[in-house]
């Protein structure tokens, strides 16, 4: 074989195996591309130019909409809302992020009628709320989460004795901690 020959047979090769096995890990799709470049320019986070684990959604500038996006990336583990209005539609997306495992709402307008969504995200262990106001109904929707190992609440308005009650009832396997900063 000549030397051309054999720079064709190798790049074949190389060409073959990348189809076999999908593009290396850290390669973002051009779909990944364009959701990472929008999430940025919304003033959003994105862990790094690889396959997201982490992404936020930070400001008022994030819409139920947006949360669209977030099925379309299979690796994110860990989501980040913060001052976002998460309605069914958001929480129905976020449902469908079937790799997530931990989900922080913060200082977010949270439409309670959905989070029962979440019961299909078998790997979300952990939930933060923070500066949530509860209501009788979050804390029932809550308690439908029965995979989850943790859940914490930051400064929330309404936590009272007896809805940490109801849920330490309805969630006895779950760490459940409450603080208050100051």
């Amino acid at each position: 074989m000549t030397n051309t020959s054999t720079l064709v047979v190798a790049t074949a090769i190389a060409g073959f195996s990348c189809i076999a096995y999908g593009q290396p890990y850290g390669q973002l799709t051009v779909t990944e591309d364009l959701i990472r470049r929008e999430i940025v320019r919304l003033g959003g986070d994105w862990e790094s130019g690889r396959k997201p684990v982490l992404v936020s959604f930070l400001g008022d500038k994030f819409e139920s909409r947006h949360f669209e996006m977030l099925t379309h990336l299979p690796t994110v583990e860990y989501f980040h809302a913060d001052e976002c209005f998460i309605d069914h539609f958001a929480l129905a997306c976020l449902s469908q992020v079937h790799d997530l495992e931990r989900l922080d709402i913060k200082r977010c307008s949270l439409k309670s009628e959905s989070l029962s969504l979440l019961r299909g995200n078998r790997e979300l262990k952990e939930i933060y709320l923070e500066s949530i106001t509860l209501t009788d109904k979050v804390i029932a929707e809550i308690a439908t989460l029965e995979h989850i190992k943790t859940l914490v609440f930051i400064d929330c308005e309404g936590l009272t004795a007896e809805r940490m009650s109801t849920l330490k009832a309805a969630l006895p396997d779950v760490t459940i901690t409450a603080t208050e900063r100051r």
